[in-house]
């Protein structure tokens, strides 16, 4: 139902235990505890299992499905605490093939969001695409008390094409954006991609990574940043929770200030993949 109330969401960087379903489960659920009256809170990346080659080795153990041992988990968490969590695992999509997923469990306990991860990575310390298939289900989206929340994962970022398709087809204002971000050369354009998605299609976002020195800088990101007080809010190494606003009067305001996405031409676009 639609509010003039501004909601939070809850970035939520956590120390991994690799391969230990139930200690990270216990972990985030912890986090979540400690920092409660949130409306949204979001978990990095393969949240439950963690995120390493070692859990690659291990997905017939550790992949689950939708409705598996992170959903009861987060599903009776979020019933007690009256919010949304979005939380990922590795999925076993079928007997050979597995894909990074997100879900997001809501007041209710059920299911709001489903995402298979679109882009599998192949580049840096990540060696996602020797296991994990890319993702082929639609996006999804949810809505917070009027404002239209969208899902991707990590390497998601780097391509355009989906927040795009998200904030122009889809209408969301806010963009969830779970990571598992190992400090290898990659990782130092992480926030600058962040930032470009979030001001070029004028929509917060929450970018999370695990906590630890090769990890961290969990980062959320407003509509639009001036370098001054508009301006990207991030965490270090160490745990901790990072809150950000989505305040859907300031988003017009920006909308209106920087019609970005208004002032495409969109009638040219279409001479680019004209073959004729």
């Amino acid at each position: 139902m639609p509010t003039d109330r501004p909601i939070t969401v809850a970035g939520c960087q956590i120390p991994q235990n690799i391969g230990n379903r139930e200690a990270n489960i216990r972990t985030a659920m912890d986090a979540i505890r400690g920092t409660p009256g949130h409306d949204i809170y979001v978990l990095p990346e393969l949240s439950s299992s963690g995120y390493d080659e070692i859990v690659f080795n291990q997905l017939e153990d550790l992949a689950e499905n939708w409705d598996g041992p992170s959903f009861e988990a987060f599903s009776r968490l979020a019933r007690e605490l009256g919010c949304y969590i979005c939380y990922s695992f590795p999925r076993k999509k079928s007997s050979e093939v597995f894909t990074i997923a997100a879900a997001v469990v809501g007041p209710t306990g059920e299911i709001e969001a489903k995402y298979d991860k679109w882009h599998v990575c192949s580049t840096g310390d990540c060696n996602e695409k020797r296991i994990f298939k890319n993702g082929k289900r639609p996006l999804e989206v949810f809505e917070v008390l009027g404002v239209r929340v969208g899902l991707c994962i990590c390497y998601d970022i780097r391509f355009p094409e989906l927040t795009r398709h998200l904030s122009v087809d889809k209408g969301i204002s806010l963009l969830l954006h779970p990571g598992g971000w190992p400090r290898d050369a990659g990782f130092f354009t992480w926030h600058t991609f962040v930032t470009t998605r979030a001001v070029e299609n004028t929509i917060y976002i929450m970018s999370t990574n695990w906590a630890g020195l090769n990890n961290g800088g969990t980062v959320f990101c407003p509509p639009f940043v001036d370098g001054g007080k508009a301006c990207p809010s991030r965490l270090k190494a160490k745990p901790g929770v990072l809150v950000g606003t989505v305040d859907m009067a300031h988003l017009k305001y920006e909308r209106e200030k920087y019609p970005y996405l208004q002032d495409r031409n969109q009638g040219m676009y279409a001479c680019l993949t004209d073959k004729s």
